[in-house]
């Protein structure tokens, strides 16, 4: 995963995701990017269905699967080069969320 990104000239993925119970979940446009002095410079922009997409998706769907059962949830996983972290927060209904995956 992250020499694909380092490939690809980036060091931030970004995912956002939604979904809730009787909807299920999505992704919407992902976004690779690199920090370039002090700006955030975007790399790529997709939302194709490559392998690189489905890994970067796989935290949320490891952690919400289909969304039943669960309240309206928005969030982002945020993938960083640099350190190999690998960040989701968001809201689950009201509650805000971070988790280090």
């Amino acid at each position: 995963m992250w020499a694909e990104l380092e490939q690809r000239g980036a060091t931030i993925a970004t995912v956002p995701f939604s979904g809730r119970a009787g909807r299920g979940g999505s992704v919407d446009r992902i976004i690779l990017s690199r920090v370039q002095g002090d700006e955030l410079v975007d790399v790529e922009r997709w939302t194709g269905r490559d392998e690189l997409c489905y890994a970067l998706e796989a935290p949320m769907w490891d952690r919400f699967g289909s969304f039943a059962g669960q309240p309206q949830i928005a969030g982002v996983v945020v993938w960083t080069a640099p350190d190999c972290r690998v960040v989701m927060e968001g809201r689950r209904g009201a509650e805000p969320f971070e988790e280090l995956v």
